[in-house]
């Protein structure tokens, strides 16, 4: 077989499990995080102490309290924006070509969007100084800690600011070059961290990274797509009802959202209140690693749910189905592999038994601890899935799973950290996210036929 047609016969097996450009470019991104992941594990354990290392994953951590301001409010713009321009293109230079009605509701959508944003953004900033201050005060860390803290908290809220923007992008069918963008600020982003991190810039490594992030995207924002949101902005404001519209599914998704992220918020702080940075950072280092592998997944499935919403939309549900459970099933087999690998490479290099091997092994959790909390991200990531392609049907009865499972790990997660047994940690995650599988798989199952017998009988009637 030649070349081109070894070319030919992967791009087909490729598709077959729902492998496009747009996915391509989403997983090349988080598959530069694993190489460039080991590196920046590397540099860290090298030029962090290990008290500092948890400081470091401190302010990661709050910078991180976007997820809470979102309120679910990025993903039912983005399901939104998918609704009103099925059918609709964006051309070279970047112009909408649908009805008028679809551009002025989007222009509508998109002030409301800004407004949003732009003060939940303002509270994050202030809500992550103070929580830091205080956590910094207890730990006596607050002279090397405060000021990267404030920095990294600022530039967040406004890469925080810009996130709906992005999402209408998402949902006007730009995936393909939204993560083309996304790719090069990963691989640009490593180099700052490695930078910084190989300059002794320390704890500014945070503040610097996310400044990449703000870079990029207002580039994508106010030179790729200018034309777009300049002909949104002039465009005259249609009829848009939030509160019944975009609200009865936000508060749903929101609700969820925030007692999910609550959950896992308090681990670390909790861990670096009543144990010390060194633990913190520890667990720090081995969750994100973990975390970033199941991102690599996930976003195989979310780089295609505008494409479900938009099948939905031009009534070809099977074939949306058909799309779901092949990216679903993909996504976790490659997960499977990922956590696998990792494992496996922290048990060879605590065989080798040298210093740097040793000194970098010591920065993660123990092995068994780590295994837990690789089985742990299994039913994490399908819980993700089987609610990202309901949620594609602009409705969300997911809160009455993930409600209860949020609360139950909250409960548990705070109480395994509080007395510092991380394998409870990973056992209250694999237990609370197994069940919430289960339920929504059935779940997702169930609301495939019923709405497909709907349809059905619209036909013939």
């Amino acid at each position: 077989m030649n070349r081109p047609a070894r070319l030919s016969t992967l791009r087909d097996v490729l598709r077959r499990f729902g492998v496009d450009r747009a996915v391509s470019y989403a997983m090349a991104a988080r598959m530069w995080q694993i190489p460039s992941g080991v590196v920046t594990t590397v540099l860290i354990a090298l030029c962090f102490q290990a008290d500092e290392q948890g400081v470091y994953y401190l302010i990661l951590t709050l910078t991180g309290l976007q997820a809470l301001a979102d309120a679910g409010l990025i993903n039912t713009l983005l399901h939104a924006a998918s609704h009103e321009t099925a059918g609709a293109r964006l051309d070279r230079s970047g112009f909408l070509h649908a009805p008028r009605r679809a551009r002025q509701r989007l222009s509508a959508m998109v002030r409301f969007a800004a407004a949003w944003f732009g003060i939940a953004a303002s509270i994050l900033v202030v809500i992550g100084i103070v929580a830091g201050a205080v956590l910094l005060t207890r730990q006596q860390e607050m002279r090397s800690g405060m000021a990267p803290l404030v920095s990294a908290m600022i530039l967040s809220g406004m890469v925080f600011a810009l996130a709906p923007l992005v999402a209408f992008l998402e949902g006007c069918d730009q995936v393909r070059t939204v993560n083309r963008y996304r790719f090069v600020q990963t691989v640009l982003g490593s180099f700052v961290v490695w930078g910084c991190l190989a300059s002794g810039a320390g704890l500014w490594t945070v503040a610097a990274s996310i400044a990449t992030q703000l870079a990029c995207e207002a580039t994508l924002i106010g030179w790729r797509y200018r034309c777009f949101f300049c002909q949104l902005i002039r465009t005259r404001p249609g009829q848009f009802r939030w509160r019944e519209e975009i609200w009865p599914l936000q508060w749903r998704i929101g609700v969820q959202s925030m007692v999910r992220y609550l959950a896992f918020l308090p681990i670390l702080p909790v861990l670096f209140d009543a144990h010390g940075p060194e633990i913190a950072g520890r667990y720090g280092m081995t969750w994100q690693v973990i975390s970033s592998l199941m991102m690599v997944a996930y976003v195989y499935v979310r780089t295609r749910s505008p494409a479900f919403g938009r099948l939905i939309a031009e009534h070809r549900r099977g074939e949306s189905n058909m799309i779901f459970k092949r990216v679903t099933i993909g996504s976790t087999v490659l997960l499977s592999a990922l956590v696998t690998g990792f494992c496996v490479s922290l048990l060879l290099l605590q065989a080798l038994g040298w210093p740097l091997t040793d000194q970098l092994v010591g920065r993660f959790l123990p092995i068994t601890a780590c295994v837990c909390f690789a089985i742990a991200v299994i039913p994490m990531h399908l819980t993700q899935c089987f609610s990202i392609f309901i949620r594609s049907q602009k409705f969300d009865p997911i809160w009455r799973v993930s409600l209860p499972s949020g609360i139950a790990l909250a409960v548990l997660a705070y109480f395994s950290a509080r007395s510092g047994h991380l394998e409870w940690i990973a056992g209250s995650m694999t237990l609370t996210f197994g069940c919430s599988a289960i339920a929504l798989g059935m779940m997702c199952r169930w609301y495939s036929r019923h709405f497909q017998q709907v349809e059905n009988s619209a036909k013939l009637g």
